[in-house]
């Protein structure tokens, strides 16, 4: 008897066949697959590679013909982009043939039941077969899973069957009516929208009318800038009454001391952070690594694969409730040394973990099972160290932190210092990533005086609410129940992709995101509205729970959709124009940054090798350009720079002038600085390569020819731009810097942030920061003995772009058109 093993992906075939036994590696067309033997069968381990078939229709239609409705599942290697993916269905046809008995060991969820239903039924031609169920790629969870089968879960295959069809009927059906609106008003332009698309974007477009509406109101504030740069707000924080904020100014602006009136104390634990599900990962991830969602799900997925983490589509916030598993996870783990003596702590006193509210049927919390046994990349390093981090902070000690309130009074007026501090780390030693404010304020006591340096006096206004964030719009898409956890990260990469959306660090959406929503919204309100996509997902869990057939919920979407499009199609030039006034005005706001001085628009060229530059809309009468770096998030402000009358563009977190000869790019001391460079020749102390003269967007510098596998730079006058070395830390023995930070110079540790060591810089006086420096410096010298590591700035280096004619009129016409 042979038993054929039927995995999602080639690496987990590979996996799951060496936990099974000593396995000999064969292939057909260039497709691996597995033979062993275990327990005197015959045991035979192949592979799809994600979906092997996909939704088309029965009989081609013309374009502008909608609704669609006669689909069929088809080999996906009918797709240009998947032709490789026939050998794989070849290759489970051929072995299935050697087979008498079907195990399915696809991942488990509504997508993995049915790729592994499929490729049964499909390749292998049968209706059933074992079903095998694990969370991660450990030895011992997969031969527990090969020795206690199940039978395939039908209602997840029937709820995964339906959700594709019922997505593929809105998808194209819908989008198919948005392009044929729009080439009804001779234009095109590829547009789309989905069941869970539309509402996702509607909510998006309601954020941006709230910005663009919003109307600042004033308040003031007044602050008491006391010794130590130490700033005591005033009681009421925020004043909406400007009489009684400068009556309290008045009285306060020319006193010279505070009074301490009162102090509290409070001491608070805070516990581990709670297990991650997918969502908590994808968040902590953007806001950590600024990973998107997208690739945080495609690096966990790999290290789920590779058999170091859980499998990480799951909504559980609770790890398994086997204790033998966990301990057996946490020795694994205990290979790491930096992890060691937690992990001997944590199985020596038999402490149990923290859990969350949430919980999934089919996987635990996403956790790490394993030590990599090789070098990951960079990135997966980076997502395998928060999730194995979090993984043993889980049964670590609370955190205890001391919140301080000194209230004072000025001249009858209540002020106060509030401060934070860490007292014991607990489990935030490990697991670093978790940001605490340290406010220090000095030791203090009731009717201690205070000097006053300055009272701070200054009128604001309210800021409109902020937009979504790739963090939090999937905490949002979770709170609305507005798609899944597996596809939630796909429907934000479609709305950037189709230009409704720029992440510009938070969710900006365009011109032509806000039309089509409002089109959408005028004339066939269902497709962006939530209740219909969250009315259907809950149809669709009732079909995974076989308490509805899927074909009742299929005929439902049809009847409903076919009446909303009918609507749609009477008004299609309508729509029409009105995207078309959207999309062109999309356009403009993303191209052009300014005026030329010939009175063209200056825009953001790209050329067909994706390089960018301005140029201006009159060429070729009008010539001028400039060299944009070539690198980073170039966002339009719409600035006009004061001395050279350019446009000025924000890049990633800075502004500068588009013109590299313009006075703010390039200073005159740099200009003489430069004259001097270019008659000495230096070379690179770092590898001795030649220093050359280069301009980048932060001004002019020295950089190594042999960038970029050196990045030594250095300042015009020889300074180089490597971060002072003050010292070594006294905590972790790596070099201690002087940094800059919200409250000023500071001194910190380099490995930060796994070592949050830092000293205040006391000033001797205004400006003297040299002294402390110099203290510092006595004071760890004894303790110099480790590595320094390395700390460059990294500037880019633009030239300035040739400019084809034959490029540079496709694009004016794209432009008058």
């Amino acid at each position: 008897m042979t038993g054929l093993i039927i995995c999602e992906k080639p690496n987990v075939a590979k996996k799951i066949a060496e936990a099974l036994g000593k396995p000999k590696k064969k292939s057909h067309n260039s497709v691996p697959y597995y033979e062993l033997e275990r327990n005197g069968e015959d045991i035979i381990v192949a592979s799809a590679v994600g979906h092997l078939y996909t939704l088309q229709e029965k009989e081609k239609t013309k374009f502008g013909d909608y609704p669609v409705y006669d689909i069929e599942w088809v080999p996906a290697s009918t797709l240009d982009d998947k032709k490789y993916i026939q050998k794989y269905i070849d290759t489970l046809k051929k072995v299935s043939k050697e087979a008498s008995k079907f195990y399915v060991a696809t991942d488990f969820d509504i997508e993995g039941e049915l790729i592994g239903y499929h490729a049964l039924s499909h390749a292998c031609g049968q209706k059933n077969a074992h079903r095998l169920r694990f969370s991660s790629l450990t030895k011992k969870e997969i031969i527990k899973s090969f020795e206690n089968p199940n039978q395939i879960d039908f209602g997840l295959v029937d709820a995964g069957d339906s959700r594709h069809k019922i997505d593929w009927y809105f998808g194209i059906n819908v989008s198919r009516a948005l392009m044929q609106a729009v080439s009804s008003a001779k234009r095109w332009k590829t547009l789309s929208t989905g069941r869970v698309q539309g509402p996702a974007l509607a909510f998006l477009v309601d954020k941006e009318i709230e910005i663009k509406n919003f109307i600042p109101t004033p308040y003031w504030v007044l602050e008491a800038v006391l010794d130590n740069n130490l700033k005591a707000l005033h009681e009421l924080e925020k004043f909406t009454d400007e009489k009684r904020a400068k009556e309290a100014y008045e009285k306060v602006k020319n006193e010279k001391e505070a009074l301490v009136t009162e102090i509290k104390k409070t001491l608070k634990s805070i516990p581990p952070n709670v297990p991650f599900d997918l969502g908590a990962l994808q968040r902590e991830a953007h806001n950590v690594f600024r990973f998107s969602p997208k690739k945080t799900q495609e690096v966990a997925q790999k290290l789920y694969e590779k058999g170091y983490c859980s499998y990480p589509r799951t909504s559980s916030q609770k790890l398994p409730d086997d204790k033998a598993y966990m301990d057996e996870v946490l020795k694994n783990l205990s290979k790491n040394k930096e992890y060691s003596k937690y992990i001997e702590l944590i199985l020596s006193e038999g402490r149990k973990p923290v859990d969350g509210k949430k919980d999934d049927p089919a996987h635990p919390a996403i956790h790490a099972v394993d030590v990599p046994k090789e070098n990951l990349p960079d990135d997966e390093l980076k997502l395998y160290e928060l999730i194995a981090r979090r993984t043993i902070a889980l049964y670590l000690d609370d955190a205890k932190r001391e919140y301080s309130k000194i209230s004072l009074e000025i001249n009858g007026e209540p002020f106060k210092l509030n401060g934070s501090r860490t007292i014991e780390e607990g489990w935030h030693e490990l697991y670093y990533f978790t940001k605490f404010d340290e406010i220090e304020l000095p030791t203090l006591k009731k009717k201690d005086l205070l000097r006053i340096n300055e009272i701070a006096f200054e009128e604001k206004e309210t800021k409109p609410p902020k937009r979504y964030t790739m963090a939090s719009i999937i905490k949002e898409l979770e709170k609305r129940t507005l798609g899944t956890k597996a596809t939630r990260a796909d429907i934000l990469e479609k709305l950037t992709k189709r230009g409704y959306v720029i992440d510009d660090g938070s969710l900006t959406v365009t011109e032509l995101g806000i039309g089509v929503t409002e089109t959408l919204r005028k004339f066939c309100p269902e497709i962006v509205e939530e209740t219909l996509t969250r009315d259907l997902e809950n149809k669709l869990e009732l079909i995974q729970d076989k308490k509805i057939k899927k074909e009742t919920v299929i005929k439902e979407t049809k009847d409903k959709l076919t009446k909303i499009l009918g609507e749609f199609k009477l008004k299609e030039k309508e729509v029409g124009n009105e995207l078309v006034e959207k999309l062109d005005s999309t356009n403009r706001s993303m191209q052009v940054i300014g005026k030329c001085k010939c009175g063209g628009d200056m825009i953001i060229i790209r050329t067909k090798g994706k390089k960018r530059f301005v140029g201006c809309s009159n060429y070729p009468e009008c010539e001028i350009t400039f060299p944009i770096p070539q690198k980073g998030r170039i966002k339009v402000i719409n600035e006009v720079c004061k001395t050279c009358e350019n446009p000025i563009i924000g890049l990633d977190s800075i502004k500068i002038c588009v013109n590299p000869d313009c006075k703010t790019r390039i200073s005159e001391e740099d200009r003489k600085e430069m004259e001097k460079a270019a008659l000495e020749e230096k070379s690179c102390p770092k590898c001795g390569g030649k220093l050359s003269i280069k301009k980048g967007p932060y001004g002019v510098f020295r950089g190594c020819e042999n960038y970029p596998k050196c990045k030594y730079t250095e300042k015009l006058n020889g300074e180089s731009n490597e971060k002072e070395v003050i010292g070594k830390c006294p905590k972790c023995g790596n070099d201690l810097l002087k940094r800059k930070g919200r409250f000023g110079d500071f001194i910190g540790c380099s490995n930060y942030p796994k070592c949050r060591y830092t000293e205040k810089i006391e000033k001797k006086k205004e400006g003297d920061l040299e002294d402390k420096i110099e203290v510092t410096k006595e004071k760890v010298k004894a303790k110099e003995t480790l590595k320094s590591e390395k700390n460059l700035d990294k500037t880019l280096d633009n030239p300035k772009p040739k400019r084809t004619k034959t490029a540079s009129k496709k694009k004016k016409e794209e432009l008058k058109n």
